[in-house]
């Protein structure tokens, strides 16, 4: 019994003492980690500052916009910003290394070229998604890869030194993207068919089995390079993994992981010039005609459309890899503190949604004669609902506040009810 008393002062005695070395080991282990991280950003600003021709960056705002690439000439405190866009054009200003729950680069002074796709405008009041602060993911000493994600974007962004001077190198992606028409993509892997439909405008790809549609297949975002395109992340098809396709121009294939994947266009595509002119717009199952025209908005991505209302001009996009329009949810105005926008209506069903990436696409079956037929359908986004028709409609901090009857379109109403369709007019 004695000897179990004892046993049970030791433990007693034991435990009384944990409670001191767990308070004493973390505050080593919180000491350690700051001087890790310290020399962490140490080591990358070194790898900043010893590159002579700088960095490029694959940059990747939000999802409705392209995938671009910068390039940046680094000192201890500054940096030199250069875009593809207009490679001659430099704008330098400051950076940090900072930590915020991690190791953080972050452009912190205003630069007009680094902050282009992150501030506002009278059209596009949240920006285009973009960032200028990010998230250090990882750093490879031997590529001098530096892998991070945009905090506001949530984007894999990543940095690699460049190899030749910053102007030249962004001149031959400008050149390249020229030389570049490459709709869509077929190639065999182990006996099955995979297909790609790339999309120039937004730099994206939609790919997987042939025949697939919807959630079967992946969507990729890339960047161009001089001579191929660069994926965001990784992607797997057929147990192959691919990061980067080169460009065969002679054989106009696209190439990566010894598997070639061969140029084709898809039935029924409609190349960007072509769908450029006026239409005949029909609405409600023949209830009415006007006529609109579609105009340039981002060359090679997006339209304009006049005609369909004297108050506002909606953007139609433009699906490269299929070479159809997209028509969706879009913002078009407002008064106070109500938001006006085009929303997406079931015009059978009688509801409507504001939901982003909801609305319609528009295809041509006859591609052969001149004056084509522009079907539009939903495009499968809205879920247990179909999209026939739009309204101008009014939300006030995300709840609905009714329609917008003085903002009237072509149709002579707020409303533009299915079935929508246009057919091209040939002068």
């Amino acid at each position: 019994m004695n000897n179990m008393k004892k046993t049970l002062i030791a433990l007693v005695a034991v435990l009384l003492m944990v409670p001191a070395c767990q308070t004493f080991e973390p505050e080593v282990f919180e000491e350690s980690s700051a001087a890790r991280m310290t020399s962490f950003l140490e080591s990358i600003r070194s790898a900043f500052t010893a590159e002579e021709n700088g960095w490029t960056l694959d940059y990747y705002p939000g999802s409705a916009y392209a995938g671009t690439t910068y390039a940046l000439k680094f000192t201890d405190q500054n940096v030199t910003v250069r875009h593809e866009s207009d490679p001659d054009e430099s704008e330098t200003s400051t950076y940090n290394l900072k930590t915020d729950d991690g190791a953080v680069l972050s452009f912190d002074t205003y630069n007009s070229i680094m902050h282009m796709y992150a501030t506002p405008s009278s059209r596009r009041y949240q920006a285009m998604g973009g960032d200028f602060e990010f998230e250090i993911r990882s750093f490879d000493q031997a590529t001098k890869e530096i892998v991070m994600v945009g905090k506001r974007s949530r984007n894999t962004c990543t940095l690699r030194p460049l190899k030749k001077d910053a102007v030249e190198y962004l001149k031959a992606i400008s050149t390249f993207e020229k030389s570049f028409a490459f709709p869509a993509a077929a190639a065999t892997i182990d006996g099955k068919e995979y297909e790609g439909f790339l999309d120039s405008g937004t730099r994206s790809m939609s790919i997987g089995e042939k025949g697939a549609e919807g959630d079967s297949l992946q969507t990729v975002r890339y960047v161009l390079t001089e001579n191929s395109l660069r994926f965001m992340k990784p992607f797997t098809l057929g147990g192959k993994e691919f990061t980067e396709w080169s460009f065969n121009a002679s054989e106009e294939t696209l190439s990566g992981s010894n598997v070639s994947f061969k140029k084709f266009f898809p039935p029924g595509y409609v190349s960007y010039e072509d769908f450029l002119g006026s239409y005949t717009m029909s609405y409600g199952s023949g209830r009415g005609t006007f006529t609109v025209k579609l105009s340039e908005e981002t060359p090679g991505s997006s339209f304009k459309m006049e005609g369909l209302s004297t108050f506002f001009e909606p953007v139609i996009g433009y699906n490269g890899g299929r070479g159809r329009l997209t028509w969706e949810k879009q913002t078009i105005g407002g008064s106070g503190s109500l938001e006006y926008i085009l929303a997406p209506w079931d015009s059978n069903a009688g509801y409507l949604t504001w939901s982003d990436g909801v609305g319609m696409v528009g295809y041509v079956e006859d591609t052969s004669v001149p004056n084509f037929l522009v079907q539009f359908t939903d495009n499968g986004v809205w879920e247990n609902y179909k999209v026939s028709g739009w309204l101008v409609w009014s939300i006030n901090n995300g709840s609905s506040a009714g329609g917008v009857s003085s903002w009237q379109m072509a149709s002579g109403s707020y409303q533009l009810p299915g079935d929508i369709t246009m057919t091209k007019i040939v002068e």
